[in-house]
C-alpha cells in the first residue's frame, strides 16, 4: 500500500503563493567570503615587500655612515701621525744612541774587569800555594787553566788540589789526574781548572 503526503506539498506550495510577492521581487544572494581573502593576499605581499625594502635602505644608510665615520677617523690618524713623525724619528735617534752608549760601556767595563783579572788570578793562585809546591810552567786556552808543577810530596799536592777547591769565587772543574815520583825524588802533576771572572 503507498501512501502519499499531500498535506506537505500543499503546505509547501501555501507558503510559497503567501510569501511569493517579496521573495520572487528581490534576488537572495549569498556571500561565501572566500573571493576577499584572496583579495587581500597582494596587499600583504606589498606591505611584507615595502618593509623589507625600508629595513634595507635603513642598514644601507647606517653602513654608509659607519664607512663614512670609518674614513673621517683613518683621514684623523694620518694627520695626526704625519704631525708626530718628528718626534717618532727623534725619539729613534736617541734609543739608538742610548743603545750604542750602553754597548760601549759593557765593552769598557769588560776590558777594566780582564785587565784587573790576572792581578787577582795570580794572586788567589799565590795564595793557595803551599810551601812544598813550585810551578813550571802556566798555560791558558780561553778560560782554562793548566798549571805544570812539582812538589815535595803528595801531601804537599795534595794540600794545593783542597786550597783551589775552596776557593770556588774564582775556580772551578778543577781537574787532579794525580801526580807522579821523578828521579829525582820530588812528585811531578798537573792541574787543570776553569777560571771564574769574579772581579
Amino acid at each position: 500500500m503507498i501512501k502519499i503526503n499531500l498535506l506537505g506539498d500543499a503546505l509547501a506550495q501555501s507558503g510559497a503563493k503567501k510569501g511569493g510577492d517579496k521573495t520572487s521581487a528581490e534576488p537572495v544572494q549569498v556571500y561565501t567570503g572566500e573571493g576577499g581573502s584572496r583579495s587581500s593576499l597582494p596587499i600583504a605581499g606589498v606591505v611584507v615587500g615595502l618593509a623589507i625594502a625600508a629595513l634595507g635602505g635603513v642598514y644601507y644608510l647606517w653602513l654608509n655612515g659607519e664607512f663614512t665615520r670609518a674614513e673621517k677617523k683613518k683621514a684623523d690618524l694620518e694627520r695626526d701621525k704625519k704631525q708626530y713623525e718628528p718626534f717618532i724619528a727623534l725619539e729613534k735617534k736617541f734609543r739608538e744612541k742610548k743603545e750604542s752608549l750602553q754597548k760601549k760601556e759593557e765593552v769598557m767595563t769588560t776590558l777594566k774587569r780582564q785587565q784587573t783579572l790576572p792581578v787577582h788570578f795570580l794572586e788567589e793562585l799565590a795564595n793557595s800555594l803551599p810551601d812544598d809546591v813550585w810551578f813550571k810552567k802556566i798555560t791558558q786556552k780561553g778560560t782554562t787553566i793548566t798549571i805544570d808543577g812539582e812538589g815535595r810530596n803528595f801531601e804537599a799536592i795534595n794540600a794545593f788540589y783542597g786550597n783551589l777547591q775552596s776557593r770556588t769565587r774564582w775556580f772551578k772543574k778543577i781537574n787532579y789526574p794525580g801526580a807522579k815520583r821523578t828521579t829525582t825524588g820530588s812528585f811531578e802533576f798537573s792541574i787543570s781548572f776553569e777560571l771564574q771572572n769574579a772581579v
